[in-house]
């Protein structure tokens, strides 16, 4: 007759044999159940289905990882962050098909979980992928609602962006264009952040921002040294044209306007200074250069240079300035050869 003992120990044997089989059997189901999880997620993921598929994975590592399956949980890991970026490319494309803050504010939020989730799977390339691509995109956002005239929100789309990339030359030169319909009348406070542009586009090798800010600034110099000029303000209407030479020192453009100035001054000599330049700098034809000659020839007037005045004013007459030029030499220099009967 065996001992209580002895039974005892064969009764421990088979329950621990009955547990060890449940478990094995519990693994298998769970195994099968997470094979499922993520055959499922990779057809969803396969047809563009990117939100049923993410919770599909994340379905299958949760079964994974309760039952120590490493193998799916490895596959699962290695494809989530892959499908949040298919996802957030796929944003974006949709907000290529259809340009508004609404579309773009999407594509902004997936492209952040594509980082997040790709932070939390240690997938570095993904990461980088999506923490390069997300200041773009609120660069963009920043350009929308500028032309949507939404000032205010440009500027916070864009302080964003240079937040998460400080050499982004072209958000430096967005928040210029948009700085100067907030403040219209502060020049100051638009061309620091073109100068900025400029700056940081020179370091990156960004010429096609270097040459928009460069440009946006001269011109924006120049005209409003001009509108100055035309009310008669001529010290800072002078202020404004001289600092063109940050931008541009040869433009033919800004010594004109200088020289058209300096003749509503009466101060021939620096007009003629100026007219004489503008016509080194400029490379158009003659008919090109009329307005130029009208005012070097006004220069020369005022001089009482009367031969070299009735010169330029007989290489001005093309254009609008046939007639003034016309005026000039015939009536108030009484040029020879063109002096009125």
């Amino acid at each position: 007759m065996k001992s209580f003992k002895s039974i005892i120990s064969a009764g421990l044997l088979l329950f621990v044999s009955l547990g060890i089989s449940q478990i094995a059997e519990a693994q298998d189901e769970a195994r099968t159940e997470a094979i499922e999880l993520y055959n499922n997620a990779q057809d969803l993921a396969q047809n563009s289905n990117f939100a049923e598929a993410i919770e599909l994975y994340r379905e299958a590592l949760n079964v994974a990882r309760a039952n120590q399956l490493d193998d799916i949980s490895d596959l699962v890991v290695e494809r989530l962050p892959r499908v949040h970026l298919s996802q957030a490319s796929e944003a974006y494309r949709a907000y290529q098909a259809n340009q508004n803050v609404a579309n773009i504010d999407v594509a902004i939020e997936r492209f952040n979980e594509a980082a997040e989730v790709a932070g939390e799977f240690n997938d570095q390339e993904v990461q980088r992928q999506a923490m390069n691509a997300v200041p773009q995109l609120y660069y963009v956002r920043g350009v929308l609602n500028y032309r949507l005239e939404n000032y205010q929100e440009a500027m916070d789309a864009l302080d964003q962006a240079i937040e998460m990339n400080a050499n982004y030359a072209a958000a430096y030169y967005q928040k210029g264009l948009t700085q100067k319909q907030l403040t219209p009348n502060d020049v100051d406070a638009f061309l620091q952040w073109y100068d900025r542009a400029i700056m940081i586009a020179e370091q990156t090798n960004d010429n096609r921002t270097l040459q928009s800010a460069t440009n946006s600034a001269r011109d924006e110099l120049i005209y409003r040294g001009v509108t100055l000029g035309e009310d008669r303000q001529f010290g800072q209407a002078i202020e404004l044209l001289n600092r063109v030479e940050q931008y541009d020192s040869a433009s033919d453009e800004q010594q004109y306007r200088l020289a058209e100035i300096y003749n509503m001054r009466s101060d021939w000599s620096s007009a003629e200074t100026h007219a004489r330049r503008a016509l080194e700098l400029h490379d158009g034809g003659v008919a090109d250069k009329a307005k130029i000659y009208f005012e070097l020839g006004m220069a020369l007037k005022g001089l009482g240079e009367y031969t070299d005045a009735c010169s330029a004013f007989e290489n001005a007459r093309y254009g609008n300035f046939t007639g003034p030029a016309n005026h000039e030499l015939q009536f108030e220099l009484k040029c020879e050869g063109y002096a009125a009967n």
